[in-house]
């Protein structure tokens, strides 16, 4: 068992380098498409990793930037996987313009939340587990990842395939309250229609004409009578474009549709509802072109899931904090890895608030320590995987 408040005690005198190293992250520019800062980014955790003795393999990509990952044998039997992402939203040179910076008890900064500070965390985790000389495992495995606001294109296939072997995944993804776990997500859906018609004057001959706008009409109030807020779905028509000129009769129109989903049940019933609006047509002689569909599954609990709970409960407690279970309408990597049955643990970032918000996101300062320690108990203690 975990000496949790020795475990915090040692996170608590961590404090001012974890500052340092998260310093050092968030000032470097990494948004998705800036491979080199996205690169940087990740070189600096991987020089975090090789110094507590992981082996690291990368897995280069030409387009964006590389994922890794990293791996600390052991002398136990449990396998063990850390999952997080070093990419961001911000376009180069925000750094520059907003650096992190520390007032009121919160470190600002730009991915400061989301999530710079959720993988220098996961580091500190492990290095307390080097202090104390714990390495009851067969391997911690830390997955990191230069995609995650995009989808993850690039690294799904990676995430799921280590994450295949293991007895649970752990996300630092930012934590919403200082005693907060997530265990559960809703998935995700990315759809998008275009339907072609007929232009023609509008002044002239209307009627000769076949609006798009006028059939893409018909098919977003239709998705849109397709959410359920009671149970939890959500189809919302969010980024729409038709025609090229007021006088002519739109022949184009265009729409990117979000949809969220509490199971995988509703995911389906979703995805067949919006392929039957893309098959009708209100307007004669326009057709409707349907693509996307749910690119992350809803994070559900599986066998296991129950029992990290329950430990984590038991850790908070320990820590002196509020416990809360939580659940989000965003979706994470470890959709991923909860939908192939392998139980997952969420959220376990800092405390911290307005993730994608430039100005705003920030990390509370004395939450660190304790969810440092959460991470590092956890993994001491974190139960095989029931069908193991």
């Amino acid at each position: 068992m975990a000496d949790v408040k020795d475990i915090q005690r040692r996170a608590n005198d961590y404090y001012d380098g974890y500052l340092a190293d998260l310093e050092r992250i968030v000032n470097i520019d990494s948004g998705t498409f800036d491979r080199d800062g996205v690169n940087e980014a990740g070189n600096y955790l991987r020089s975090i990793l090789t110094d507590l003795g992981f082996e690291i393999t990368n897995h280069p990509n030409d387009e964006l930037g590389d994922n890794f990952v990293a791996t600390l044998r052991g002398s136990g039997t449990r396998r063990l996987m850390l999952l997080g992402h070093f990419d961001t939203v911000y376009p180069k040179g925000t750094t520059g313009e907003r650096p992190l910076t520390i007032r009121d008890g919160k470190a600002y900064g730009p991915a400061v939340m989301d999530m710079k500070g959720g993988m220098i965390l996961a580091c500190y985790a492990m290095k307390i587990l080097r202090d104390i000389g714990f390495d009851d495992f067969a391997e911690v495995t830390f997955v990191a990842n230069a995609d995650e606001e995009i989808g993850s294109p690039t690294s799904r296939a990676l995430i799921e395939s280590e994450a295949s072997r293991m007895d649970a995944v752990f996300v630092f993804e930012p934590g919403r309250a200082a005693g907060g776990v997530l265990a559960t997500r809703k998935g995700v859906g990315m759809f998008e229609l275009e339907v072609n018609g007929v232009a023609a004057h509008a002044g002239a001959s209307p009627q000769d004409g076949r609006s798009a706008n006028l059939e893409m009409a018909h098919k977003i109030i239709a998705l849109h009578g397709l959410n359920d807020f009671d149970v939890g779905s959500t189809v919302s028509a969010n980024q729409m474009h038709g025609g090229e000129r007021r006088n002519v009769i739109a022949d184009y129109a265009h729409c990117a549709v979000d949809v969220r989903v509490p199971t995988q049940a509703e995911g389906d019933r979703i995805t067949s509802a919006i392929e039957e609006i893309a098959g009708r047509q209100a307007v004669p002689d326009t057709k409707t072109k349907l693509t996307g569909g749910i690119n992350r599954p809803p994070m559900e609990k599986v066998p296991g899931t129950d029992a990290l709970l329950d430990l984590s409960k038991s850790i908070v407690g320990d820590l002196g904090r509020d416990y809360q279970e939580l659940t989000s309408g965003g979706g994470s990597d470890g959709n991923f890895t909860a939908a192939i049955g392998i139980p997952t643990l969420d959220g376990l970032g800092p405390e911290g608030q307005n993730a994608h918000n430039a100005e705003n996101e920030y990390v509370v300062l004395d939450s660190i320590a304790d969810r440092i320690a959460l991470t590092t108990a956890l993994l001491v203690d974190c139960p095989p995987r029931p069908d193991r």
